[in-house]
């Protein structure tokens, strides 16, 4: 499991707002499931020859009432898929 975190200067509600719309909207991710009370997010990110698929969640955290973080984490969808070391650091830095 790799992870990333983001910090942005707007409300939580606004960042969580903008991450869903583009999980929902930009087509590289299937089985999107929002929690809008908790501000998470859970997707699968697409098979391949190699990878059998990989997990992503993003929570977003308030840090304050005008700034927020966004915690990116991924993780293979099954716990033996090795022959993919390194993608899930380069997809959470892609997103």
């Amino acid at each position: 499991m790799k992870h990333n975190t983001i910090e942005f200067e707007q409300n939580a509600r606004r960042v969580y707002t903008a991450v869903k719309h583009t999980f929902q909207t930009c087509g590289e991710f299937h089985r999107v499931q929002c929690d809008d009370v908790n501000f998470v997010i859970t997707a699968k990110h697409g098979t391949s020859l190699l990878a059998l698929g990989e997990r992503i969640k993003v929570r977003v955290v308030a840090t304050s009432t005008a700034s927020s973080k966004v915690v990116v984490e991924s993780g293979n969808q099954l716990p033996i898929n090795l022959l993919n070391i390194g993608q899930n650091k380069r997809n959470v830095t892609t997103l």
